[in-house]
């Protein structure tokens, strides 16, 4: 087994060493442990407006990159589960209708979860969209990605951390182990500093994020479903106008019996959705 792990280090770290990558950035995120942000940091505030639209982000709603699903939460009442779209911002000529539903966790009692598909987008095309009604509508873009090939270029952010582990007395780095690539964002002073680095070097036009997502499993029963509201609308920014690939961490899984949560990932499994 030892040799089996070794053997396929080598063979990764030889690919790392080969590739063309290279460094495309000076940025180093801060050392960890880093403090959370406090609720009422402006990167969390509150769309203006009675029941406007919060927490919008998108993933990829096909495996052919010609359909997104759009999901979004409204605080109040359920209100509309449309999205209104087209290739000008002006004339958002077709509409999609949605689900939407809500559940609660322990004391906490989530906002209104809506998810929407859309299907039949031309590739590499701009896209607006709008959703919500009336004051409270809030508008967004997105880019669909070129038809799929062998030669074609996709430019994609991955936000994770660098990985040691340590097998008898060697180190083994291993940048591209899919329990620790990505993830572990949180919402603390360094995960806005890496998001805002993200988004200040040009980004990609897609996000692979493998899980540990909001964190909000380290804070008090009352204040998980809180947690994943402010994460939401922190990573909207990012989130509402190029897709994220979704997927879970530990953090994720929120199995608590003794406050009679016995559903693992319930929070997540409402909140984002994957083909």
């Amino acid at each position: 087994m030892l040799l089996k792990f070794v053997l396929a280090s080598f063979v990764l770290l030889s690919c790392m060493r080969d590739g063309s990558a290279g460094i495309t950035s000076s940025f180093v995120r801060p050392q960890w442990p880093s403090e959370d942000m406090p609720v009422d940091n402006e990167v969390f505030a509150i769309p203006k407006g009675y029941n406007a639209p919060q927490q919008v982000h998108i993933t990829q709603g096909d495996y052919d990159g010609k359909a997104v699903i759009i999901s979004w939460v409204t605080p109040d009442e359920p209100g509309p589960s449309h999205v209104q779209y087209g290739t000008s911002k002006s004339r958002l000529r077709t509409s999609k209708e949605g689900t939407v539903a809500n559940y609660t966790f322990y004391n906490y009692k989530s906002g209104y979860i809506h998810h929407c598909l859309v299907e039949g987008l031309k590739y590499n095309t701009k896209y607006y969209y709008r959703i919500g009604s009336g004051d409270s509508a809030r508008d967004f873009w997105f880019e669909t990605p070129p038809p799929v090939g062998i030669d074609t270029p996709y430019k994609f952010g991955i936000i994770g951390k660098l990985s040691v582990f340590k097998y008898t007395h060697t180190y083994i780095f291993l940048i591209l182990w899919l329990s620790k690539i990505a993830g572990d964002l949180g919402q603390t002073f360094n995960s806005l500093s890496t998001l805002e680095h993200y988004l200040e070097s040009g980004g990609g036009q897609a996000v692979l994020y493998v899980g540990d997502l909001s964190y909000s499993d380290e804070h008090e029963f009352e204040d998980v479903g809180l947690r994943w509201d402010t994460w939401g609308r922190f990573a909207e920014k990012s989130a509402a106008y190029q897709p994220w690939f979704w997927n879970v961490g530990n953090h994720e899984v929120e199995f608590m019996p003794e406050v009679g949560e016995l559903v693992p990932f319930k929070n997540y499994l409402y909140r984002y959705t994957t083909p």
